[in-house]
């Protein structure tokens, strides 16, 4: 039962980072820029996750220690990733920034496997190759795009950043902290940087339209409250190689909601594409459940 609700928090969170990127988009043509809406996505939720943490007497101190492993996940893992992608869409769809940023499935299972010595089944394995084809085909023909090249290397340095995050949070000792106190000091790391950033560059703006700032709002509301809690739930509850699998769902919300909301053009790889991960999720659901009865039956923890 634990490992299917770390698979359900893993699904919702997908589903919420793959709608995230259309508002983000909406927020960057009315007025906003990367550096302010990563900003305000980090600020907004400060006071609502100081007030969660006092209403359930969690405190807000931490040891040097583990201060020093929060500034860490939180600068690279956190601030990187969220600045790097939202830059990516300036220069490519959303649809294809998203699925460059899906190596990341791949470079934390293949870093478990060579290096964390983690078990992992073929028919995880099978998961994950099928979930990798469909990222493929979500890829947009870029021929002719002479932002391709900055757009993809902004992509995907967002994948290897977050790679980092998942990792570090699973193996330095972090998931076992309060998420909520985890989120907090996220946010108030990634906002603390990038206001300083904004005031060195230039980028930090109050000009942003009513709609702008709304957007911003909302954003950081399902990111950084509803996102990032499930992101820590899953990887607690089923591990961080199957929260990576699942996750993939993203892609696809975002492919999706482009077509519906802004009339992208599509073509049958993608949908093809589309299928292949929603099949690798299909086998990862019903492995992990076979798995799960098997060991019960035998008295086996996997």
């Amino acid at each position: 039962m634990r490992k299917a609700r770390g698979m359900i928090f893993a699904v919702v969170s997908a589903l919420i980072f793959g709608f995230t990127p259309i508002m983000v988009r909406e927020t960057l043509s009315h007025g906003s820029n990367v550096v302010m809406t990563s900003f305000l996505r980090a600020f907004f939720v400060i006071p609502f996750f100081l007030i969660s943490m006092k209403s359930r007497n969690v405190s807000v101190k931490v040891t040097k220690d583990e201060f020093k492993k929060l500034l860490l996940m939180c600068s690279i893992g956190g601030c990187v990733t969220m600045t790097m992608l939202y830059a990516s869409y300036q220069y490519i769809s959303v649809g294809l920034a998203t699925s460059i940023h899906f190596i990341y499935p791949t470079i934390v299972t293949t870093f478990s496997i060579l290096f964390l010595k983690e078990k992992v089944n073929k028919y995880k394995i099978l998961s994950l190759i099928v979930s990798l084809i469909g990222i493929i085909l979500l890829m947009d023909n870029v021929g002719g795009n002479k932002n391709f090249p900055l757009g993809l290397t902004l992509a995907m340095t967002s994948g290897f950043t977050y790679s980092f995050y998942l990792i570090y949070m699973d193996k330095s000792g972090l998931k076992n902290m309060d998420s909520v106190k985890v989120t907090f000091y996220n946010c108030v790391i990634n906002a603390t940087m990038l206001f300083i950033f904004g005031l060195i560059t230039g980028d930090f703006t109050l000009s942003l339209t009513k709609y702008a700032w709304i957007m911003a709002f909302v954003i950081s509301i399902l990111v950084s409250v509803m996102g990032t809690l499930f992101i820590q739930l899953a990887i607690v509850n089923a591990g961080v190689s199957t929260y990576t699998i699942l996750s993939t769902l993203e892609p696809i919300t975002s492919v999706i909601l482009g077509i519906i909301l802004f009339n992208e053009t599509t073509n049958p790889k993608r949908l093809l594409g589309c299928v292949m991960i929603f099949l690798s999720v299909v086998i990862l659901a019903l492995t992990t459940r076979a798995y799960e009865r098997k060991n019960k039956r035998t008295g086996i923890n996997e």
